[in-house]
């Protein structure tokens, strides 16, 4: 069997974790956020939030190999862009990946939850729409063949789609 990693990919406030997590449950996969991780080593004090450095890419990484080296599936949920990944995870590149880019085609929609979101995710910080925006003038997915989910579409249409998309 070969492994298939599927990178959800996308700017801040697209959908992007809200699809790991029903994908994950979906097809009763692993699924990791560099967020969470990257909140996991600010909480212990071992680095700002802000200053990670590509701590959590390489963490994730680390991960992806060892899914890989035991024929198991993952989902990887990240910004993703493709000096990101060029740089971050150029070993994994040879694997089956499949690319699921979240888009948000209504900004005003796409503002509002980036202004009143709260993730939860303790010891991490929220982005401002400014933020997302320079994000957003910069992103570059690495990949030409994926599959574009809009998340102003239903979720369980999405997932039904990214189902079909991944198996």
């Amino acid at each position: 069997m070969n492994p298939t990693m599927i990178v959800i990919v996308g700017v801040p406030g697209t959908g992007k974790s809200t699809l790991a997590k029903a994908l994950s449950k979906e097809l009763n996969i692993l699924a990791f956020s560099k967020d969470e991780l990257e909140a996991a080593i600010a909480r212990k004090g071992l680095c700002s939030n802000k200053d990670m450095r590509g701590v959590g890419f390489e963490i994730m990484s680390v991960l992806a190999k060892n899914q890989i080296e035991n024929n198991n599936r993952a989902i990887f949920d990240f910004i993703a862009s493709r000096s990101r990944v060029t740089e971050q995870w150029p070993q994994l590149l040879a694997c089956e990946i499949k690319y699921i880019e979240c888009i948000c085609s209504n900004e005003g929609i796409h503002k509002e939850r980036i202004e009143s979101r709260n993730r939860n995710i303790e010891g991490w910080y929220e982005l401002l729409w400014d933020d997302v925006l320079s994000i957003k003038s910069v992103f570059n997915p690495l990949m030409t063949e994926r599959l574009i989910l809009d998340s102003m579409n239903d979720l369980s249409a999405n997932i039904k789609l990214a189902v079909g998309y991944v198996s």
